[in-house]
């Protein structure tokens, strides 16, 4: 046999070729969003449903009971003049107080009033304002009737003059101390060597806002910096800062009239300025109640 022969039979070679692997690229429709977007709506929906199951807790755990101790107090001192609105656990009184003695009656009442509540007798009102409305100065009662102008020898009835009583010391301590908890819960943050008030202090801005509207009289806000820095200019940062909060308030509804700013520099440290944290600490915005602007 020949050498043909012999392969004659066989099948021909072909060369080899190795297979690579093919990418595959995933497929999406045309304008379709990406998997996140969709993967957050089971949390969404989750974070609502929680939300819509935890309301009626709020109002029936939190705010009833403020509620009923608010009215429950009211009624044990005879107010029967006084009207209450409660916002979780805040309450407004509001009426016509007969007298001084009256009104601070029926608040200490309703700031010591208890209620049950899952944890057993509390109290549930956390802050007690006030927005009575006087006719008359209840500090100065008048007296045999009402008050006469003599002009040129006739008598002339003169209206009652309305007047708002000065707060007194319990509510301007109450006031400061709203103030200060708001305060060191969340820092009125400013750019730094700037006036401008950084975006993460809008809720902080809207709270004092809203807290002010429960306090009376005129509130101060008072700049402070600490000792790095000429005196000079620290006494100007630290009033333009306490401005730039003054108008950021008024923007947020607070009547101008009742907002002051001033500076203090470096004047009145609270911690000291020798290491990094008393520093920060110095750098700061407070907020007082004063009877008259300064």
């Amino acid at each position: 046999m020949t050498e043909r022969d012999e392969t004659k039979g066989e099948a021909p070679q072909r060369p080899s070729r190795e297979r690579q692997p093919r990418e595959r690229k995933p497929w999406r429709a045309a304008g379709r969003l990406p998997f996140i977007p969709f993967g957050l709506v089971p949390l969404v929906g989750l974070v609502l449903v929680t939300f819509v199951a935890l309301a009626p807790f709020a109002i029936g755990e939190v705010q009833a009971p403020t509620e009923a101790a608010a009215k429950k107090a009211i009624e044990e001192v005879g107010a029967d003049w006084a009207t209450f609105n409660v916002s979780g656990q805040w309450v407004v009184l509001e009426g016509k107080p007969p007298s001084r003695e009256a009104a601070n009656e029926v608040l200490e009442a309703v700031r010591k009033a208890k209620a049950p509540t899952l944890f057993g007798d509390a109290r549930p009102a956390t802050w007690v304002y006030d927005r009575f409305t006087w006719t008359e100065d209840p500090l100065m009662p008048l007296s045999g009737g009402e008050p006469r102008i003599g002009v040129d020898g006739q008598s002339v009835d003169a209206p009652p003059a309305a007047s708002t009583p000065p707060p007194t010391a319990e509510q301007i301590a109450t006031c400061d101390l709203t103030m200060a908890r708001l305060l060191s819960a969340a820092t009125i943050e400013f750019d730094t060597a700037s006036t401008s008030i950084g975006a993460a202090s809008d809720n902080s801005l809207t709270a004092i806002a809203r807290a002010i509207t429960y306090c009376r009289g005129v509130l101060r806000i008072e700049g402070h910096t600490d000792n790095v820095g000429k005196a000079a200019s620290n006494n100007v940062l630290s009033r333009k800062r306490a401005e730039a909060v003054r108008a950021a308030l008024i923007a947020r509804g607070v009547p101008a009239e009742r907002l002051v700013a001033e500076g203090f520099g470096s004047a009145k440290p609270v911690a000291s300025n020798n290491n990094d944290n008393g520093r920060a600490r110095n750098r700061r915005i407070e907020i007082r109640s004063v009877h008259t602007p300064t």
